[in-house]
């Protein structure tokens, strides 16, 4: 073998070589395989057949991200498998998975929105109606209630005469009591009645009872021992108005009527009785006593005997005076001058006459 053959073979040899070994190595990079994908509940990441570095060494990351929040950040070698809870499972969860491989032609972003899970429907929708009777002025009718936790479809009838139908249906995550989530109602609606029959007769409503109102009135006379009462009653009574054939209240009605009776002992006080004047005696003043001229005796008192207007009325009490030991001044007065004026010229004719002694003397 020349050399030139040998270095040839030793070529060929080593390009074989360099194949199969780079075929190797681009098998497991081949084999990537990210995945991300959410229920009602959770998020599940699984990544298989990613490059390691030196020794084993966790060459890649991944980031997580549900509802605007990042809740797990990490490095991974080959493979990472993790399941992530979403929260209420009522409704839809938004998450973001970003895949950072070794080198740049690997890394992967994984966007989505989980779907609610169905949550178990509640027993509590109910939905009733009424159907109201016919008359003899309107036919039978249907009436819808308040429907609790579901709607009314459109009835078939609302007013007779007609038969009818009207479902009810539950709304979402409802049901009715007994599990379905429709209820449905049908019945007749009557035709108003015959005017002809004696039910249609009009009615006359019971009268009310008529309204008295009561009150006395007392007054107290004691000048003539009397109690009067005056009794006023206003009566409100019913008219019965043709039109309506309903009662109507009338204008109030207004008696009077009056009893006297004699006070009952106790309610006048007792009579004021007067009480008599009491007599009231002057008594006489007593006439002066005379001078008397010396040598003559003193008269003899006088007893004057009372007058007859001296006496009192005798309607008037009788009042017992002890006798005045004076005069009548009327008759008193003209001798007691006259006595004065004597009594004086004695004076004086004693004084001249010892006036005349003494001269002589």
């Amino acid at each position: 073998m020349t050399i030139k053959k040998s270095l040839a073979l030793t070529i060929a040899a080593g390009a074989i070589a360099l194949g199969a070994s780079t075929v190797v190595m681009a098998a497991p990079a081949a084999a990537h395989t990210p995945e991300a994908s959410a229920t009602c509940s959770t998020l599940t990441v699984a990544l298989e057949n990613y490059s390691v570095g030196t020794n084993g060494a966790m060459v890649n990351s991944v980031s997580v991200e549900i509802d605007s929040e990042v809740i797990d950040e990490t490095r991974f070698g080959s493979s990472l498998h993790e399941t992530y809870p979403l929260g209420d499972t009522a409704v839809a969860h938004e998450y973001v998975v970003e895949i950072d491989a070794s080198g740049t032609q690997y890394d992967r972003d994984f966007t989505g929105t989980s779907v609610p899970c169905k949550q178990a429907a509640v027993a509590d929708a109910d939905a009733a109606l009424t159907v109201t009777p016919a008359t003899c002025d309107t036919n039978g009718g249907l009436v819808l209630g308040e429907p609790v936790n579901s709607s009314w479809d459109t009835p078939s009838a609302v007013t007779g005469p007609a038969q009818y139908t009207a479902t009810a249906t539950a709304d979402a995550g409802h049901v009715f009591a007994d599990g379905s989530a429709t209820k449905s109602f049908t019945g007749i609606l009557a035709g108003m009645l015959d005017s002809a029959q004696p039910t249609c007769a009009a009615i006359v409503p019971d009268r009310p009872a008529p309204v008295r109102n009561v009150t006395d009135e007392t007054t107290l006379d004691c000048d003539s021992v009397t109690r009067t009462t005056t009794t006023t009653t206003t009566t409100t009574d019913w008219a019965l108005e043709q039109g309506t054939n309903t009662w109507v209240v009338t204008p109030a009605v207004i008696t009077t009527a009056t009893a006297t009776v004699v006070a009952a002992p106790g309610l006048c006080p007792p009579p004021v009785v007067p009480t008599p004047p009491t007599a009231v005696v002057t008594p006489l003043t007593p006439a002066a006593t005379p001078l008397v001229p010396d040598g003559l005796a003193p008269s003899a008192a006088a007893t004057v005997a009372p007058t007859p207007s001296d006496v009192a009325d005798t309607n008037e009490p009788t009042v017992e005076v002890l006798a005045s030991t004076g005069s009548n001044a009327a008759m008193v007065a003209p001798i007691g001058a006259a006595i004065l004026l004597c009594g004086g010229a004695l004076l004086l004719a004693r004084r001249f006459a010892a006036r005349g002694d003494a001269t002589r003397d």
